[in-house]
């Protein structure tokens, strides 16, 4: 009787516990070891239904990655199962060619699909719009996360890494850019080139690792799939997902310091349009506390729909961990700048019209002016020889 009891409670738990699946997928081989270095930092969210995958034309790489991490090869009959040697045009072709394996990757009941690439290469940036456009057609949620190069790699690298972020932009709910130069912003002085992209795998995966607590521990107030999804529903929306931790004790200056200014992503927090954040503490945060870390936020972003939730750890003595994603149409930052500049551009010519205009008027009267003031002249002058006796006249003219 008792078991059964146990069984009936077990059940019910089950119900009530957090059931959200999500698929982390690497495209590419920069894709690919990002998410190899993700499965190893969130290996304690595996068991809880959330699965990583590596995607790539290339066999070797393929067999390289980690056990926590499933290899999915593609485009074999175009790249011979070697990569695409940094031609993304081959990338697409090889990606086109499996779409109905690919759509494979997308028949398994998942909540959320996470994808990540390193834009500027071969496979990554010409697979990635492909992937993305067939879980648009299939109605799937995503969030895209995404690197670009160096600008010591070359502008042409660059030019293909934008192009193609436009492109599958298109297909996605939201998507975050870190782009590689930002590494410059945290690194010492004297770093290696693997400990740099390291440095940047390690802020992505403490974001992520928060934002998975969100989802799956269970707190004081929940945060669940439904908030989640009103805060990335749409298309074409610019993320902005980043963790902070610091002394419950600390200055709130201090604490949100971190939190809204983060150093590697390429849009900022101000003016999103919904807001999602959670707090882990121990019992003893203060409602005070709460509510100016609110207030931060609202100050940044004053039109924002917002959520919060809240976990109580006992395990953090005097210690909170805030986990924020937020979201706004197209970018956040950048084109409203552009923008400015272009209203400020426009205004700059339409006055500089008006002025070249304005000179132009003028000349024209001083012109006429002088046309007038020398017919005048003119005419006195034929005048004055009629006045002449005319026996002087001949000698006049």
């Amino acid at each position: 009787m008792k078991t059964k009891k146990k069984e009936i409670k077990k059940e019910a738990e089950g119900d009530t516990a957090k059931k959200i699946r999500i698929r982390i997928i690497g495209i590419g081989g920069g894709g690919g070891n990002i998410v190899a270095e993700l499965s190893k930092r969130l290996k304690d969210f595996s068991s809880q239904k959330v699965d990583f995958i590596a995607v790539n034309t290339d066999n070797q790489a393929l067999k390289s990655l980690p056990k926590t991490v499933k290899g999915f090869s593609f485009g074999n009959n175009i790249t011979k199962g070697l990569g695409t040697g940094r031609n993304c045009e081959i990338g697409e072709k090889a990606a086109r060619e499996d779409i109905e394996r690919i759509k494979e990757l997308f028949k398994e009941d998942r909540d959320l699909y996470i994808f990540v690439s390193s834009l500027g290469g071969g496979t990554g940036t010409g697979a990635t719009p492909v992937l993305v456009k067939i879980a648009e057609e299939m109605g799937l949620n995503s969030i895209g996360i995404f690197t670009l190069p160096f600008s010591f790699e070359g502008k042409k690298k660059m030019d293909a890494a934008l192009k193609s972020l436009e492109v599958i932009k298109e297909s996605m709910n939201a998507h975050m850019v870190l782009p590689n130069e930002k590494i410059f912003s945290i690194a010492k002085e004297e770093i290696s080139f693997s400990d740099a992209l390291n440095l940047l795998n390690s802020r992505l995966s403490e974001s992520l690792e928060g934002l998975l607590r969100t989802v799956y521990m269970p707190g004081l107030i929940n945060i669940d799939w439904a908030d989640i999804r009103t805060i990335i529903e749409g298309k074409r929306k610019t993320a902005y997902l980043n963790f902070a931790k610091a002394k419950s004790t600390s200055n709130i200056e201090e604490i949100t310091k971190d939190l809204l200014k983060s150093p590697v992503l390429e849009y900022a927090f101000e003016n999103a349009e919904n807001v999602m954040f959670n707090v882990e503490s121990d019992k003893n945060l203060s409602l005070q506390m709460l509510s100016s870390i609110s207030e931060k936020i609202s100050e940044l972003s004053p039109d924002a729909r917002i959520i919060f939730g809240l976990m109580q750890n006992p395990k953090f003595k005097n210690d909170i961990r805030i986990t924020i994603l937020a979201t706004a149409e197209e970018t956040i930052e950048k084109p409203l700048k552009k923008k400015k500049k272009k209203i400020i551009k426009e205004k700059t010519k339409i006055v500089k019209e008006e002025k070249e205009e304005d000179i132009e008027v003028r000349k024209s009267a001083l012109e006429i002016k002088e046309e007038e003031m020398k017919s005048k002249e003119k005419e006195d002058e034929e005048e004055s020889i009629y006045e002449i006796p005319a026996f002087l006249r001949k000698n006049k003219k």
